[in-house]
């Protein structure tokens, strides 16, 4: 499923084909942070940080959902639409995945995402309802085996090759092995 956004415009669009979600776009926020393990070491005041890795990406998009007179829709019409691209799973039951189409999104290199929290707050004086739409940065257990797989055969690859640069043996060397073979070999 594809997530678009257009940030100029303040348009979401959300599936495949895509769909426009009603409302305005007033913000886009990504965040990550490091993986920390704190250890104690004994016979050291404090503990030791030790880096896991990277957390994974969290995407917030907030909107602003107003009454449309011309199309007819309320804005709790208009939740009512958000709230079903929230809650739409896949076939087999589980939530669709969406890969998004923005260059903020794209610069941060994250490539699948859940759509993981919805929140509406509605204001009682401005007729509006602000809502806040939550994605988690999400690879699949086949995704990450295969990368995985991908960087093992890259990095087998490199090994074998710098160890066939170092097997280059001088023609004394070579006749020294000969001769050691000769001797203990048979």
């Amino acid at each position: 499923m594809i997530l678009a956004l257009d940030s100029d415009e303040g348009i979401l669009k959300i599936g495949s084909p895509p769909e426009i979600l009603p409302g305005i776009v007033e913000s886009i926020k990504i965040s990550d942070s490091l993986l920390l393990e704190n250890k104690e070491v004994q016979g050291r005041s404090g503990k030791v940080k030790i880096v896991q890795g990277w957390d994974d990406a969290a995407l917030l998009i907030s909107m602003s959902i107003i009454d449309d007179p011309g199309a007819g829709k309320t804005r709790w019409d208009s939740l009512k639409q958000i709230t079903a691209a929230f809650k739409k799973v896949k076939d087999n039951g589980k939530p669709e995945q969406y890969v998004l189409s923005h260059p903020m999104i794209n610069a941060w290199g994250t490539k699948k995402l859940l759509f993981t929290s919805l929140e509406s707050t509605e204001s009682r004086t401005r007729r509006m309802i602000t809502v806040a739409l939550e994605f988690e940065e999400y690879d699949s257990a086949s995704g990450v085996v295969q990368d995985r797989q991908s960087e093992a055969a890259k990095t087998k690859q490199e090994n074998i090759t710098k160890a066939k640069d170092r097997m280059q043996v001088s023609d004394k060397d070579w006749q020294e092995f000969k001769k050691i073979e000769a001797r203990y070999g048979k």
